[in-house]
């Protein structure tokens, strides 16, 4: 009898628990749904805001321009590309029509020459212009000294490498995911009568950038005086590239990269993605930008189009623990503030660094997203089983890397030995 009593209490804590779950999760929902965009200035306003940058084309921004022009029809919006880039972004500034909007790399963080182009930029974290941050991966943001942020990323990369995974199934090679495997892999592709089974451009950005910044990364992401020094360019920092270029010294003795197919790809990025396509390169020393470019040239390479096959980005295995890749933005944007419609270049902004923009952008781009709610293209699922490293957050700069790249170089064309890379830190 005092069960049944108990019984209605029993289901209606049950109910009440249930409940709560169900309001909960529609809670959460509405929490992780954006709030729809509202225009802050007068939809009816008139007027032209020009983006110019270094990508010969950007279908991705001008489908964003079409996104924009639902709220402003009136506003014109256009992209410009500008031939070498590092010099005549600062003649286009000081132009008597200056861009709205320009582009700006963290290649420039450290590099006191581009201080000027900053100057001229907004500060984007001024509270008055209403972006919110929190959309963007905090780890991809820059601020300057004085904390401000005169450039936003809008576009993310990594360095990894194309595989040919048709060609692994082909050959009943597992794909890997370590340094032992890797070893074991390309033996047995060697074997099989592939010359080279990791090709890359021949050039010192191409080849080392993927293959051994995420080691040097690791190695020195927690001692804050080794990345002081090494971004000071203190010769003494040589030593701290020690670990990864005894690696890498150790890894070239087996010859699973052919220098000389290296050289047979002209360029790193149309050529190199053709050789690709040829299908019988197992992996391909990439960064993502060259990845996104693949689906574009599907049809355009024969090769392809006759005996289609499966790629997909991974990061490169070098550690006995498997890959990281290196995470860095692409490109990132800064608002002209002596721009003549500085009002509608923040109020894009504003729209553009919203988490479904931004998702978009990276969508029709085939590049990795800067937001901080999204779901990896399929090229690049495989990075979901990698670690991720990202330089901004560790505070090793460009300088630092560029030291690394031309060391690691020297040593891989036979120009130098181990010692004398170290030596050399600063150098380059």
């Amino acid at each position: 009898m005092k069960n049944n009593l108990n019984t209605k209490p029993r289901y209606a804590l049950i109910i009440n628990i249930l409940l709560f779950l169900i309001v909960s999760l529609i809670s959460c929902k509405k929490k992780n749904e954006e709030s729809a965009f509202v225009p802050r200035l007068n939809t009816l306003t008139k007027c032209k805001i020009e983006v110019v940058g270094h990508y010969k084309n950007f279908e991705a921004l001008e489908a964003e321009f079409d996104r924009f022009n639902e709220y402003y029809p009136n506003v014109e919006l256009a992209f410009t590309y500008l031939d070498d880039y590092k010099h005549s972004v600062f003649t286009a500034l000081s132009s008597n029509d200056p861009p709205d909007i320009f582009f700006t790399f963290p290649w420039m963080f450290d590099k006191s020459n581009y201080d000027p182009l900053f100057e001229k930029a907004e500060n984007l974290a001024d509270k008055n212009i209403e972006i919110d941050f929190s959309t963007i991966s905090p780890k991809l943001l820059y601020h300057r000294s004085d904390g401000t942020v005169p450039t936003v990323p809008v576009l993310c990369t990594a360095n990894g490498m194309l595989v040919n995974e048709d060609l692994f199934k082909k050959e009943k090679i597992e794909i890997p995911t370590n340094y032992n495997e890797l070893i074991d892999a390309c033996q047995k592709l060697k074997a099989a009568g592939y010359k080279s089974p990791i090709l890359s451009h021949n050039s010192e950005s191409a080849i080392m950038s993927s293959l051994i910044y995420p080691y040097f990364t690791k190695d020195v992401m927690n001692d804050k005086e080794a990345i002081a020094k090494l971004n000071e360019l203190n010769p003494a920092a040589g030593e701290y590239m020690r670990p990864v270029l005894e690696w890498l010294e150790e890894f070239l003795k087996y010859g699973f990269i052919d220098i000389e197919e290296c050289r047979k790809v002209k360029d790193n990025y149309s050529e190199m993605i053709m050789r690709f396509f040829e299908g019988d390169v197992p992996m391909l020393l990439a960064s993502s930008d060259v990845a996104s470019g693949t689906k574009k040239r599907e049809p355009l390479s024969e090769a392809f189009t006759n005996k289609p096959f499966k790629y997909r980005f991974y990061a490169v295995p070098v550690m006995e623990d498997g890959g990281a890749v290196l995470e860095v933005p692409a490109i990132e944007f800064s608002v002209n503030k002596d721009g003549e419609n500085i009002e509608m270049s923040n109020e894009f902004m504003r729209f553009l660094l919203r988490t479904e923009e931004l998702n978009n952008l990276a969508k029709v781009k085939r590049l990795i997203t800067c937001s901080t709610v999204f779901s990896l293209d399929d090229i690049f699922a495989p990075l979901g089983n990698a670690e991720h490293l990202y330089q901004l957050e560790i505070g090793i700069m460009d300088n630092t890397y560029t030291q690394l790249r031309f060391a690691g170089y020297k040593m891989f064309t036979g120009k130098m030995t181990l010692e004398e890379a170290i030596k050399n830190y600063g150098k380059f």
